[in-house]
């Protein structure tokens, strides 16, 4: 078949209609008979042709231009014959017949007619039988459907415009005239036909085709044989057949057809329009009946279609199938289709359809749209070779829309069965400009993981498939859903999305699975999500983890060895936690030394884990970022030795830290802090930092022995504890004690709430624990030292190097433990004590009391200028301080005594054999010698004062400035030499004093031997060195003391008055003479009352 562009409508109604045929016909056969009857004349001429001289054929060309209508005829030769059996037979050879503007309409090469014996005897022409041979002519189908043919003046007009029935009516016209009663058959051989049809300017051409006409009585049979010239190496064959009744309109028409393109036969029928967007060779049988009124019947038709490819437009990328076989039936009036079988074979898929189609969009009875509907009954599929067998599927039902200019296929409904599920789908198929427009959208309500992984292609997304096979176990799949859209030039839209329940899913290897779970999946481009809405994990140790919420990404499943996530959001015991962040490849908890069991509780986490999908994961190429808040937590593991608790704690664990933080108690101490734990290659240890509450709750959790009440009101601590793996915990504590109230009465010290000071502990929580450094600065207090703890946590030894309380105490103390519920031994060695300024010592509360206490001091200061120095002593402190002690006063004169409590304070007696020396070292009397010295000091009024009572005897004074000049001021010429020789002696001195930390008040004295008597009350300004006394100097005692019954121990019945003041190295003496004149009992009327002290 050959093609090319036909003339338009337009030229062709342009050109006068002609009825040259019949003319042609009835003037070729009066040629007829009259050559045949010249020729019968010759019978001897039976079997030979004989040509026509030129002057007959002349003759006869003529007459045909006469009754041809305005027509031209030329005839190249006639030639007549006679067959045996007396057959006549005329030839007219090269036959050609042109329009009146020259057109060539027809060209014959032979025209083979026998003439009918009967008629030709009666003298009538008419042919029986008709040759045509080497026929060339050309038919135009008009936009309307008609064709453009002329047969002649003597037949009906059937020219342009003229229906198929109106030309087959023309033809029984033709047939029924008297001329053609006696023709029986016509055989048209080598034609050659130019077929145009103007609605798709296209044209056609058959070449060496036969045509056959055959009459028995009124039926005709018409058939023909055509071959359409093609442009390639296949030869399209068609086999025409059509059977009627001369003068009725019912007809049959049946055409055969052998490897005709489905271009070409689409568009001779509106049922074949949509074989346009085929490439492929199509045979088959069509048939159809035309009724009593002219009208087409239902056309049957029967096609198998060949190999080819479904492309509607050149740019669009053929879909290739193998063959489709089509057997359906078209109502012209209904314009429908009924397709009783549609099956397509292709490498791609195999499915055998039946169905309905309705024509839409009717132009020039053309359509442009089919609306179907399809019951697939046979399905299986094997696209590109994707599966290693076909997959099949049990049918479907789909709504079709088909629209043919420009190729649009929408899927409006398909349902697929598969299995006892049903899966819906819709989409639609575009051919654009530049290629293909797909979309697909589909929905299923449940299907099992082992369809779903046999009906995804190995070869596609083949990572995400291949973690689904190896990491979803026994699911339910439900709401699936579907979409797909691809446009030319861009890359593919995918969206995959379903649900599941009761899956068992791993997410990572070697973690157990997760049970039980539901939630959703999506496939969307190239982006993976799979997410938990319920869910469970039974982790190695803690029982079992609620993963609800968790969620596993992919973003990009094209990617070889693709990064992914794990979104986790997990609810479980803390150990289960932290049992599964332990396993491979994290092991947070090994690679921090800690067990698995570190706390116990309720975990809420909620992170991020970035992992790469590949096998042999290395731990350096996971990534954690996770948060979780602990409930109820509890552990002894965090701090060894000491209990943990939180109401709720924040956790984080990143790439190389793990981190606990937020309130709780350390036993029953209240802290705020964090647990830090290096991850990873090289973590050294974990650490806690933070703040802890300094009370008494501290003191009793830790068992820092104080007395009870020594702690008052809180302070925040800033506390760091080092952690190291392998090792002991070291820890440091620092306070400003602000909030704090210490209480130290034993030392006389204390810090009230509102003031602050600092406190710095720093040391090692082994076994036992040890303070390496202990600092403690506040107002009035200062020390520093370590302590050793023994067994239990109780004290073995705390050495402070340096205390200073107030202004009473500098000195190295040093603290022994004595075992649970004693008070721990104290020991000063060394440093000074002022008991002018503090009250220490005093009474205890009974019980156990306090511990021992040993002092070596360097110095004991009593009062201003009486200090005790090398003061050795052991004291218990049951009930107060209690014990002996030996010293020199200033240095100087050995004592010794006793500690004693009472009334709250301490009471001291102090003993001396050399009374003389302890007076001249405490600077009172620089020349008294001997005598024995009982010095008894009671606490009495404030800090630093006392009550004493001194008893000396025997003692020797020499030189001494105040009784000189005394002496010397009553001219006593006799003692002041005694005095300045070998001494006064006393036999007896007895006082009563208050001594305070800056004087001494001398209530009463006396101090009498042999030779003198003398009585002394005042005061001693120590601070400044000055004296104010009085009493009365009684010489010559022995006798005179008899008085001192009516008057004071060491007055005489005759003595002076005496005011003695200045300083003890410069005194100054003032002597009434006159009181000698006065009985002893009236003395007082010449000296103020001696001096009085409060309690």
């Amino acid at each position: 078949m050959t093609e090319d562009t036909p003339q338009t409508d337009t030229q062709v109604t342009t050109r006068p209609r002609h009825r040259w045929l019949p003319r042609l016909l009835w003037s070729l056969g009066v040629v007829l008979v009259l050559f045949a009857a010249t020729m019968a004349a010759l019978q001897w001429t039976v079997g030979r042709d004989f040509v026509a001289p030129g002057w007959l054929r002349d003759e006869a060309q003529a007459r045909l231009n006469r009754n041809s209508g305005g027509l031209s005829v030329s005839v190249g030769d006639i030639v007549a014959r006679v067959e045996e059996g007396w057959r006549p037979r005329v030839i007219l050879r090269d036959v050609d017949v042109a329009g009146p503007d020259g057109q060539l309409l027809a060209s014959l090469a032979n025209v083979d007619a026998g003439l009918a014996m009967a008629p030709l005897l009666r003298g009538r022409l008419q042919p029986a039988r008709i040759r045509l041979s080497g026929a060339s002519l050309r038919l135009r189908r008009l936009s309307d459907g008609s064709f453009d043919i002329a047969f002649g003046d003597t037949l009906a007009p059937v020219g342009q415009g003229a229906t198929l029935g109106l030309l087959m009516k023309g033809l029984d016209d033709l047939l029924m005239s008297p001329e053609f009663a006696a023709l029986r058959r016509v055989e048209v051989e080598a034609l050659t036909l130019r077929y145009e049809d103007m609605r798709l300017n296209r044209g056609w051409t058959v070449d060496g085709g036969r045509l056959r006409l055959e009459r028995s009585g009124d039926a005709l049979d018409l058939s023909a044989d055509l071959a359409l010239l093609g442009g390639g190496d296949t030869v399209t064959t068609l086999e025409l057949n059509y059977d009627s009744v001369i003068g009725k309109a019912a007809a049959r028409f049946g055409a055969n057809l052998s490897d005709m393109a489905a271009q070409d036969i689409s568009v001779h029928s509106p049922a074949l329009a949509w074989l346009d967007v085929l490439r492929a060779p199509i045979s088959g049988a069509m048939r159809v009946a035309i009724g009593d009124d002219g009208q087409l019947g239902p056309l049957s038709a029967a096609l198998q279609i060949g190999e080819g490819v479904l492309q509607p437009t050149d740019e669009t990328r053929p879909i290739p199938f193998e063959s489709l076989r089509a057997y359906m039936t078209y109502t012209p009036g209904a314009q429908r289709l009924v397709f009783d079988d549609l099956t397509l074979v292709s490498k791609w898929a195999t499915a055998r359809a039946e169905g309905v189609s309705v024509m839409k969009g009717i132009e020039n009875g053309w359509p442009n749209e089919f609306i179907t509907q399809l019951t697939v009954t046979e399905i299986s599929a094997n696209p590109d070779d994707l599966y290693p067998e076909p997959v099949a599927l049990e049918g479907a039902d789909a709504d079709l829309r088909l629209r043919l200019s420009p190729f649009d296929l929408e899927i409006g409904r398909m349902t697929v069965r598969d299995q006892g599920q049903v899966a819906q789908l819709s989409g639609r198929l575009q051919a654009a400009p530049d290629g293909w427009v797909l979309g697909l959208r589909g929905a299923m309500d449940e299907v099992a993981p082992e369809r779903v992984l046999a009906l995804w292609p190995g070869r596609v997304k083949p990572r995400t498939r291949t973690w689904i096979e190896e990491n979803i176990g026994t699911a339910r799949l439900r709401d699936i859903e579907l979409a797909y859209r691809s446009v030319p030039r861009e890359g593919p839209d995918l969206y995959l999305g379903l649900g599941f329940e009761d899956a068992d899913i791993r997410y990572l290897k070697g973690f157990p699975p997760i049970t039980g779970a539901a939630g959703q999946a999506s496939l969307h481009d190239s982006r993976f999500v799979a997410s938990a809405d319920r869910g469970q994990v039974t982790a190695p140790q803690g029982g079992r983890v609620d993963v609800a919420g968790t969620t596993f990404v992919v973003p990009d499943v094209r990617i070889r060895q693709a990064p992914a996530q794990v979104m986790l959001r997990a609810r479980s015991t803390i150990t289960a936690a932290l049992s599964l962040l332990d396993l491979d490849p994290f092991n947070f908890l090994s690679k921090a030394g800690q067990p698995v069991t570190l706390a116990d509780g309720r975990a809420e986490i909620d992170g991020a884990i970035d992992i790469v999908l590949k096998k042999g994961l290395q731990p350096e190429e996971v990534r954690v970022d996770a948060r979780a808040r602990l409930r109820d937590a509890r552990s002894d593991k965090i701090v060894p030795g000491r209990v943990l608790a939180a109401k709720e704690l924040d956790v984080r664990v990143a790439d190389d830290m793990l981190r606990i933080e937020g309130p709780g108690r350390i036993g029953k101490v209240p802290f705020d802090g964090a647990w830090e734990s290096p991850l990873g290659k090289g973590a050294t240890g974990s650490r806690v930092t933070g703040e802890v509450e300094l009370s008494q709750l501290f003191a009793d959790e830790f068992n820092i022995g104080l007395p009870g009440g020594s702690l008052s009101g809180r302070a925040a601590a800033t506390v760091a504890i080092e952690l190291p793996k392998g090792g002991e915990p070291a820890f440091s504590l620092r306070s400003d004690l602000g909030g704090l109230g210490l209480s130290l009465p034993q030392i006389g010290w204390s810090l009230p709430q509102d003031r602050t000071g600092t406190l710095e502990v720093a040391g090692l929580l082994g076994t036992p624990p040890r303070i390496d450094r202990l600092l403690l600065d506040a107002p009035g207090l200062r020390a520093g030292g370590t302590i050793r703890l023994g067994e239990g946590g109780q004290l073995a030894e705390a050495r402070f190097d340096r205390v200073q309380a107030g202004d009473w105490l500098d000195a190295p103390v040093t603290l022994t433990g004595r075992g649970a519920g004693a008070a721990p031994a104290v020991s000063v060695t060394g440093g000074t004590v002022d008991l002018r300024r503090t009250s220490i010592g005093g009474g205890g509360s009974g019980g156990a009391g306090g511990g021992p206490i040993t002092l070596a001091l360097d110095r004991l200061q009593i009062s201003e200028g009486i200090a005790l120095t090398g003061f050795r002593g052991e004291f218990a402190t049951a009930q107060g301080m209690d014990g002996a002690f030996t010293g020199r006063v200033n240095g100087a004169a050995p004592v010794s005594g006793r500690v004693a409590p009472r009334d709250g304070r301490s009471a001291f007696r102090i003993l001396s054999d050399d009374a003389g020396a302890v007076f001249a070292a405490a600077g009172l009397l620089k020349r008294a010698h001997q005598g024995a010295l009982d010095l008894t000091l009671l606490p009495a009024g404030g800090r630093g004062s006392y009550d004493g009572f001194l008893k000396v005897r025997q003692v020797r004074l020499r030189e001494a400035p105040a009784l000189a000049e005394l002496l010397n001021a009553v001219s006593v010429v006799g003692l002041l030499e005694q005095l300045s020789g070998t001494g006064i002696l006393f036999n007896e001195v007895d006082a009563e004093f208050r001594l305070t930390p800056e004087q001494v008040i001398v209530t009463g004295s006396s101090a009498t031997g042999a030779s003198l008597g003398i009585s002394m009350d005042g005061t001693y300004d120590m601070v400044n060195d000055r004296m104010d006394m009085q009493g009365v100097f009684s010489p010559l005692y022995l006798l005179n003391g008899i008085g001192s019954v009516l008057t004071r121990k060491g007055e005489g019945l005759i003595g002076f008055n005496y005011r003695l003041t200045g300083t003890a190295e410069a005194p100054r003496v003032q002597v009434n003479p006159l009181s000698i004149l006065t009985p002893g009992m009236f003395r007082d009327i010449f000296r103020r009352p001696a001096p009085k002290v409060t309690q």
